[in-house]
């Protein structure tokens, strides 16, 4: 029986029983099986395709450490793009948050900036960063990013984070936008600027 006969759970279990170049064969099967989905997924993440295929190499390099770890309680395939959704919201949380606010991008439309203009740039971003953090949950911190800054449709933003409310990402875009307006009103009434 050749490879492609076999699932991808009969195949991690075949893998299992094998050492060496044999088992490594089996676990690059499995893995090339997925590569073009988890490549889109992540494309459709970053918007980039150099982005792209770093994070979906550290999404292989992950499940390649974990594997052993799968307890085959789900698909493999429902394993692996958990693997891909923690990793890209790792990612998320290291990126640059975006904001909609004028000033701030107008701050950045800078085209030759000097030592000096960088280090203000990257303390605002800074700045920002804690602000959103300290503003908005994990996931309408998610909902945010991924609408505003990578620009996905909020339909999109539903089905990627898996929102079951009846709003989906809407109600985390009107709630986190609504505590971004009161953290800013405080913020100014104390004299203080984002």
């Amino acid at each position: 029986m050749g490879y492609a006969e076999l699932s991808d759970e009969e195949l991690l279990a075949e893998a299992r029983r094998l050492t060496g170049p044999k088992r490594e064969a089996l676990v690059n099967e499995l893995f090339s099986r997925h590569y073009q989905r988890v490549g889109r997924w992540c494309l459709r993440f970053t918007g980039h395709r150099e982005s792209a295929a770093d994070l979906a190499q550290d999404v292989f390099l992950k499940a390649h450490r974990h594997l052993d770890s799968f307890k085959a309680t789900s698909r493999f395939s429902t394993w692996l793009y958990s693997i891909v959704r923690n990793e890209s919201f790792n990612r998320l949380q290291r990126a640059s948050p975006p904001t909609d606010s004028d000033e701030v991008l107008a701050d950045v439309a800078a085209l030759d900036e000097g030592p000096e203009e960088l280090a203000d740039r990257s303390e605002r971003g800074q700045h920002v960063r804690e602000f959103l953090a300290e503003t908005l949950d994990r996931l309408e911190r998610a909902v945010f990013v991924l609408h505003y800054g990578e620009e996905m449709p909020l339909e999109a933003v539903t089905r990627l984070l898996r929102l079951e409310n009846t709003s989906g990402a809407k109600a985390y875009i009107v709630s986190a936008r609504r505590k971004l307006a009161k953290a800013t009103r405080r913020l100014r009434s104390r004299g203080e600027i984002l």
